[in-house]
């Protein structure tokens, strides 16, 4: 099996641009795949700075700011879906996105801070050093301050995640939880994973270092162990870069990356360097477990968000799939103008190796074959998964229904989502055949609460209730015919 990636990073929109040019310059790029034997794109990646941002301290110009450079965003990545994927709203679940630095929204971290008055000052340098500290630091104005405000702090992703909901259109949700925004998302037709992180949890207009919090890790651990154990390539995408400069601050904690290798990710790719095609390999010595990062470069910034001597980059990775193994050539694309309106893309050279594209072979992880009640428990968990990362438990429910719903266990997670949201609809379609005591229950007292008389006649000739002899459901059957008024 053969495809591509397409790894796109920094985009820096701003409200005032014009995508046409740019998403023109893709459409030639598409055409040029072919000469160079590139497979089809499948899958687009965007490691984050979907847009530039706004300094503006007024809260409602800043807002104003924000939300037109997401509609230009926004009108991209769909523009940019119909060239590679097609043309329906679900072709758009094969763009992952996640968050950078100047996605989260500083005029909402600006006022969830008060300035503290500098008179303990070992005190405050320790306390602003802890972990997981509500103490900041500005060198602007030589002052600390204290995250007054935890609820207020919390919402500076607010932007971003209604640009990221509206993309999707309800197929997909940013996950809530703020202290651990991931999510797993499965290609089992590509037989790729991918493990979506905010790299920017703390991040704010005054700490600008690059932080993942380990609980967003830990709770994929278990749906990475599945798909580890379907034989999938696992992957993952951030924003950040994983080290920098002396005087520099402003990237990855790397001490999760460690973790990563053992939880089976073999591949990540993320930006924020602005450099396209920058590799970097973290071996572990003792288990020969080792985790390639590949850097993607600014796609369409300006001579302000582009360091000297570069251009607007991307890549390009064609993904040749086999048994036990994966070849991954990644490609990298440079604009050859002087940041003209239009980039006119060519080969750029893969880090500093002065090569066009450079392989990476993968081995696969072993795949273990399931038997039906591993499958259906699998099928389970993802979207238990996906109702705990978007609590959006009506899509949740629909998915559910796409099981064997005559599956005991698909069954009770039915149930019980319905009666969470009130869905009495479904619960009067599927259960007023009851198989189980739980359900016997369920439907009977819904009937009661709304008076329907005709779908409680058929739970009572049902097979479970007429046999039963159950005397708690026999006591709820009398119950109910006396306030039915069922002689």
């Amino acid at each position: 099996m053969k495809y591509s990636i397409l790894h796109i990073s920094d985009l820096h929109r701003i409200a005032d641009e014009d995508i046409d040019c740019i998403i023109s310059s893709f459409h030639l790029e598409k055409e040029k795949y072919k000469s160079m034997n590139i497979p089809p794109v499948k899958l687009i990646v965007v490691s984050g700075d979907i847009i530039n941002g706004s300094k503006n301290e007024n809260a409602d110009v800043a807002k104003e700011e924000i939300s037109k450079q997401y509609e230009v965003a926004r009108k991209f990545l769909v523009a940019l879906t119909k060239v590679f994927l097609g043309t329906d709203i679900k072709d758009r679940l094969r763009v992952v996105i996640v968050p950078g630095n100047h996605d989260i929204s500083r005029y909402i971290s600006r006022k969830s801070m008060e300035p503290i008055e500098n008179e303990n000052i070992d005190k405050l340098v320790t306390a602003l050093w802890s972990d997981n500290s509500i103490i900041r630091w500005s060198w602007k104005k030589l002052q600390f301050f204290n995250i007054t405000n935890k609820e207020m702090y919390n919402q500076r992703f607010d932007d971003f995640i209604e640009f990221y909901n509206s993309f999707y259109q309800g197929y997909r949700s940013f996950p809530a939880d703020t202290e651990a925004q991931s999510e797993l998302i499965d290609f089992p037709e590509l037989n790729i994973a991918i493990a979506c992180f905010n790299s920017c949890y703390q991040l704010d207009h005054l700490r600008m270092s690059g932080y993942i919090n380990p609980r967003s890790l830990s709770k994929l651990t278990k749906p990475l162990i599945g798909v580890k154990n379907d034989g999938r390539l696992i992957t993952a995408v951030w924003h950040h870069h994983t080290q920098g400069l002396p005087n520099e601050n402003n990237y990855l904690d790397y001490t999760i990356l460690d973790n990563m290798t053992q939880n089976g990710i073999q591949i990540a790719f993320h930006g924020h360097q602005h450099v396209s095609g920058i590799l970097q390999e973290r071996k572990d010595i003792f288990s020969d477990a080792k985790l390639t990062l590949i850097s993607a470069g600014t796609l369409y910034g300006n001579s302000a968000d582009i360091p000297f001597g570069l251009t607007r980059q991307y890549n390009i990775i064609a993904v040749d799939m086999q048994n036990d193994s994966c070849k991954l050539t990644l490609h990298s694309r440079e604009d050859c103008t002087a940041l003209n309106t239009m980039p006119a893309w060519d080969c750029g050279n893969v880090g500093r190796s002065k090569k066009e594209s450079f392989e990476i072979n993968v081995k696969l992880p072993h795949k273990f074959e399931k038997n039906p009640v591993e499958i259906v428990e699998d099928e389970i968990n993802k979207i238990n998964l996906f109702i705990e990362q978007t609590q959006d438990y009506s899509r949740g429910l629909e998915m559910l229904k796409n099981l064997d719903i005559n599956n005991l266990m698909v069954r009770k997670f039915i149930l019980d989502i319905s009666l969470r949201i009130d869905d009495y609809d479904t619960i009067r379609e599927l259960f007023s055949d009851p198989r189980t005591i739980d359900e016997a229950f369920a439907i009977i007292d819904i009937c009661t609460k709304l008076k329907d008389l005709e779908t409680f006649m058929i739970v009572l000739q049902s097979k479970f209730v007429s046999a039963s002899k159950d005397a708690s459901l026999r006591v709820l059957v009398e119950d109910a015919k006396v306030q039915l008024k069922l002689k």
